[in-house]
């Protein structure tokens, strides 16, 4: 599957990276193999295959658990952090394009 420049810089664009030319170019030929591959993978018969199942989903997710920090590595966290209001980090949204 072919993949043009236009759409490696819609996809950074989405992703919020900013690529040089050159980057450009070589990710357009990564996504372009992987595209290919994922492409002769779809080719193979799989109908006789028996599915399998995900033992994660029968046996349980792992539990997120808070790792406690020492007050000395918080404020260093939040002293370096570069946008925060009081004890709150501020970071870009993620589902609409910045302002500027």
């Amino acid at each position: 599957m072919a993949i043009t420049d236009k759409d490696i810089i819609h996809l950074a664009d989405l992703a919020r990276l900013d690529l040089t030319e050159s980057e450009i170019k070589q990710v357009g030929a990564e996504l372009g193999s992987i595209l290919e591959y994922v492409e002769r993978l779809q080719k193979i018969d799989t109908r006789t295959v028996e599915p399998q199942s995900m033992p994660a989903r029968e046996i349980g997710w792992r539990e997120d658990k808070a790792a406690a920090c020492d007050e000395a590595a918080r404020e260093l966290i939040l002293n370096n952090f570069p946008d925060r209001q009081d004890d709150l980090l501020r970071v870009p949204p993620v589902f609409e394009k910045p302002k500027g």
